[in-house]
């Protein structure tokens, strides 16, 4: 009997282990099961392949963690000399949205995208609904040159084939900035309704950023009205266009060289706008440049393009609007004595 009272008692306190181990496993399986909030979980980041460096800083400032931002164009690279890699081939073949300038900047493109054979890619042209400036330009002695209000860029670009040659340097003016960052925006709400709330937030944040910054450049810019700056190569047509200033430049492209009459020109310019400074570029400009500023006795402020990648800086969107700051300063800077 004491055997059989010990057999029941033993049975009894195995129960609540017993239950406790049932509950353990049942709540196991209810975790693994799938529910329709799991299901609903955040899927992988959107995969998102940019060009020009403008470009992809905007697009990362809306991308935020709902995509994987990746530039085509490696740290250092020159926007005008860039050769198209084996691996760019693959990067688009795995990509799922691909963001551009437009406006015929990106002609490199076109057998990258034909080799890819990716037919689910999507394309965001940040140019769209932005009017571009055309590029007039009368021959001199060989050289393309545009003179007068709104000073256009020399880059021979167009919307296509037989079309007129146009700037593509729409972000040098915040405004159209922020028509590129809204049409990222939306061509990633399209690809990506899931992260719609996040992309229109961050889009909002960055378009007030762009909104303070032009205010800033105005500000700073106002009392240079009508004033005439100097740069090397014709980068500055949308920028003098937004500020209401003039531009001159010594050569069209930045591979081309100056000839004398390049530099009689510029020369004359520089003298009859009273300058006390011209426009280089990061890494010093043309000797030419440089040596028309010593034999006139002005300094050398810089103005960057953002046509070249950065090596050595932090690519994030807040480099666009340091660069930005930074060129109004340098522009006012050849104003001021």
């Amino acid at each position: 009997m004491a055997r059989v009272l010990n057999r029941i008692a033993g049975t009894l306190a195995s129960v609540p282990l017993l239950t406790l181990l049932v509950a353990c496993g049942s709540g196991s399986e209810q975790a693994s099961a799938p529910t329709a909030e799991s299901e609903a979980s955040p899927q992988e980041p959107l995969q998102v392949v940019t060009t020009v460096l403008p470009v992809n800083l905007f697009t990362q400032a809306v991308a935020g963690d709902c995509a994987t931002v990746t530039s085509l164009l490696p740290a250092g690279a020159d926007t005008h000399a860039f050769q198209a890699r084996p691996q760019d081939v693959a990067t688009l073949r795995k990509a799922q949205v691909l963001v551009v300038n437009g406006l015929g900047l990106e002609a490199f493109l076109k057998p990258l995208l034909e080799s890819a054979e990716n037919p689910a890619l999507i394309e965001i042209d940040t140019s769209k609904g932005i009017t571009p400036m055309k590029l007039e330009a009368e021959e001199e002695g060989g050289h393309h040159h545009h003179h007068g209000h709104g000073h256009d860029h020399g880059h021979h670009h167009g919307h296509g084939d037989g079309e007129e040659a146009v700037d593509p340097h729409i972000w040098l003016d915040p405004m159209l900035a922020s028509k590129q960052v809204e049409n990222i925006r939306d061509g990633l709400i399209q690809a990506d309704p899931g992260c719609a709330d996040g992309y229109r937030q961050r889009a909002a944040n960055y378009l007030s950023e762009l909104k303070r910054l032009d205010q800033d450049l105005a500000t700073t810019l106002a009392p240079h009205k009508g004033g005439t700056v100097v740069s090397y190569h014709e980068a500055l047509g949308y920028f003098v266009r937004r500020y209401d200033l003039k531009a001159e430049a010594l050569v069209t492209l930045p591979e081309d060289q100056p000839t004398p009459a390049d530099v009689q020109r510029v020369s004359a310019a520089l003298k009859q706008a009273k300058a006390n400074a011209v426009l280089t570029e990061p890494g010093g400009g043309s000797a030419a440049l440089q040596s028309i500023a010593k034999d006139l006795d002005l300094s050398l402020e810089v103005f960057d393009p953002m046509e070249l990648v950065p090596a050595d800086q932090q690519r994030t969107p807040q480099l666009y609007v340091k660069v930005m700051q930074s060129n109004g300063a340098a522009v006012a800077a050849t104003f001021q004595p």
